[in-house]
């Protein structure tokens, strides 16, 4: 069984990188066909066709994939997309390829972890086993979600550092005598320059109110998708200035000026945790070092004397 192990462990290397192989070069040829069929006047779309190949091998997985089969539907339904567009995922077969991530996390990585501790330690008790297995079942459970919850961490880290700057765009569009949905879908652009999903937010902000839907119901609706006490603030603040009839461009530079003051206190607390941060790293890797580098020679010394000695 040993001797077999290195040819079994070569096998599953090579499967896995003829797999890639073989993704990666069905992606680039379909994207070679598609380029061929361009003109050359047609190279404005060139830079949005790579997602639509990328899409269409997704929905090659996922097309015979019914959600309500797994009993997501109603609030279940609302509550998966609503945490889908918060890290970044807007496409209507996000949770779509949700359920296919999980099915495919929580059958492979048990699968994979078993054939592992068969192949490399084939005398390992079986109950050891078993509790491997159970334990990567749960890591593939929970591993879609906790990555979730990662990117919308992320993301809620670059809009809060992106907000004020948005916020004095605003007040720009404002003075020059922009109306709110005007000066919305006039930064759009420039905000995806620097955060590509609030700027998609943005975008889905004017969206809504080109379709009809009111000032105050989109603006509720983007900060929900935004899910930032700030952007709520804001929210508010702009509703009051709306319902009230104050001047839009003052009510924007007071918060602006805030959210610069907070974005400060920010940068300097992240500054002061630094010292205690460096604790860690310099006790456990360079003081070592150190230490090592000063007691060597005297060891040495100390090696030498005892051996004449002796």
């Amino acid at each position: 069984m040993l001797e077999a192990t290195p040819v079994l462990v070569g096998l599953i290397a090579f499967a896995s990188v003829a797999g890639i192989v073989f993704v990666v070069g069905r992606h680039m040829e379909s994207q070679a066909a598609i380029q061929r069929r361009l003109s050359p006047t047609n190279s404005a779309l060139v830079d949005a066709l790579p997602e639509r190949g990328t899409s269409k091998f997704l929905a090659s997985l996922t097309a015979r994939v019914d959600v309500k089969k797994f009993g997501i539907e109603g609030a279940l339904r609302n509550k998966i997309r609503r945490d889908l567009i918060r890290a970044g995922y807007f496409s209507d077969e996000a949770i779509r390829y949700y359920v296919v991530a999980r099915i495919g996390l929580v059958l492979v990585l048990p699968t994979v972890v078993f054939l592992i501790s068969k192949i490399l330690v084939p005398d390992l008790d079986s109950l050891f086993n078993l509790l491997l297995v159970g334990i990567s079942a749960a890591i593939g459970i929970c591993g879609v979600d906790a990555y979730i919850a990662r990117r919308h961490r992320l993301f809620q880290e670059e809009y809060r550092e992106n907000f004020p700057d948005l916020i004095d765009m605003l007040v720009v569009c404002s003075d020059s005598g922009l109306g709110l949905d005007g000066a919305f879908r006039r930064i759009g652009p420039e905000v995806s320059k620097r955060s590509p999903t609030l700027g998609t937010n943005l975008a889905i902000l004017g969206s809504e109110m080109r379709a009809g839907r009111s000032m105050e119901n989109a603006l509720d609706t983007f900060s929900e998708r935004v899910n930032l006490e700030e952007v709520r603030s804001f929210v508010v603040m702009l509703r009051q200035s709306l319902e009230l009839g104050t001047d839009i461009g003052d009510t924007l530079r007071i918060y602006g000026d805030e959210m610069r003051g907070k974005r400060l206190l920010r940068a300097e607390e992240k500054a002061n945790k630094l010292p205690v941060k460096m604790v860690l790293p310099l006790g456990g890797l360079i003081f070592p070092v150190i230490l090592m580098v000063i007691l060597l020679p005297i060891v040495l010394n100390l090696m030498v004397i005892l051996r004449k000695v002796g």
